[in-house]
């Protein structure tokens, strides 16, 4: 019995999602990606420039008739990790994965390409065009905006964009959305902390920056508790501490690095306020001097009022409105935010859970792996999407 969720591209989607998958790449080296995804748009017969932004691709699928020009953007980089799934497509490349989903985006978006060119009605009595936008540097290298820095949009007049994310929290098959805001906006910070080293038998006789930077970390988390309404969200997390050289030793000196996310402008400039508090009491309480440096990252990523309510609209059409989820904001940053800044556009979760496992594995965990299934999925919700826009905006 044929599966309902696979499309007739099903085993085409899964060979190229596994062979990206298998040669993964980091921030702005994804040259052998950049040239699996060329060879695609190539063998599609689609125009397409590279280099764009460092490593990105910008391809053009045009329809016979005049009309919108609307974009789909895939990210194409992978994370530093080790790949532990024990299958036949792992990662050839030591300590590099696609944890992410980078491998499902961009094989959706060129399977939509695929899907649109074999269907005889979008070639001959379609309307409009297609931007098809391959990034590098998602995780963390703000490549979106490299690609607009470098001229990916220029001369183009982009009524709507859309983008795909995996979401490893629903199945295949089902798909969520965030009205408005969807996604963090992301800082990182990097705290040092100095004070007077010595023998570890003589305290006494130091200021211990451990000591200090264990007493900031706690009180660092008393700011999301105790200074934000509880209504609102941030997340400080620290994710390195540095310090030390041996366990007789009070070292002179740590260092702390951490990310900050926040849904509101009004309570990052609080919790930045506040950090800053914190550490001055901390200076005073232990006697050490410390440092405080913010450098900012991707801003909040704001889905499109009437563009959610036409994906929501199409996606239940499609899929069936049980499949469909309104969902939450995420505290995770995404830089589809710097194309939201200057195009109304949506991300779409892509349900992906593997089917029958036991243990559900996130994003960024060495062990992600999704449902292919999700592939189809998303070829044809976002074929859907870009038809029925047209039709919906034609006179």
């Amino acid at each position: 019995m044929p599966d309902p969720l696979q499309t007739p591209l099903h085993s085409w989607l899964v060979a190229l999602r596994r062979e990206l998958h298998q040669w993964p790449e980091p921030a702005y080296q994804e040259v052998r990606t950049a040239a699996v995804v060329s060879r695609v748009l190539h063998e599609l017969g689609i125009p397409h420039r590279t280099g764009v932004g460092g490593t990105g691709v910008v391809a053009e699928l045009k329809a016979r008739n005049k009309g919108p020009t609307l974009a789909l953007r895939a990210d194409m980089d992978a994370l530093p990790l080790e790949e532990r799934n024990e299958v036949p497509y792992r990662s050839r490349n030591p300590g590099i994965m696609h944890a992410c989903g980078h491998d499902g985006h961009m094989t959706t978006v060129l399977g939509v390409a695929r899907w649109l060119l074999e269907q005889e009605e979008w070639v001959d009595q379609g309307s409009g065009k297609v931007l098809l936008l391959f990034q590098p540097a998602e995780e963390g290298g703000a490549g979106a905006l490299s690609m607009i820095k470098d001229g990916a949009l220029e001369g183009e007049t982009v009524e709507a964009i859309f983008a795909a994310h995996m979401h490893p929290d629903l199945p295949a098959g089902e798909v969520g959305l965030a009205m408005g805001v969807s996604n963090a906006a992301s800082d990182s910070f990097h705290i040092r902390l100095e004070g007077k080293g010595g023998h570890g038998a003589h305290p006494h006789q130091c200021a211990d920056p451990i000591v200090a930077g264990a007493y900031l970390v706690t009180q660092l988390q008393s700011i999301v508790s105790r200074n934000i309404r509880p209504t609102d969200a941030a997340v400080i997390t620290i994710g390195i501490f540095h310090a030390g050289s041996a366990s007789n030793i009070i070292p002179s000196e740590a260092i702390l690095h951490g990310t900050l996310r926040t849904l509101d402008p009004q309570v990052r400039e609080t919790v930045l306020t506040r950090m800053e508090e914190v550490l001055e009491g901390t200076r005073s309480a232990h006697g050490v001097s410390g440092t405080l440096r913010v450098t900012p990252g991707y801003p909040i990523l704001i889905n499109d009022e009437r563009l959610t309510r036409f994906t929501l609209e199409t996606a239940r059409g499609l899929l069936g409105p049980d499949r469909v989820h309104v969902e939450p904001p995420r505290m995770g940053a995404e830089d589809f935010a710097y194309f939201l800044e200057r195009i109304p556009g949506v991300l779409v979760r892509l349900g992906c859970s593997v089917p029958g496992a036991t243990v559900c594995h996130g994003l960024h965990s060495p062990l992600f792996d999704m449902d292919e299934r999700a592939l189809d999925v998303g070829v044809r919700l976002f074929a859907r999407l870009l038809v029925d826009y047209v039709r919906s905006t034609s006179p």
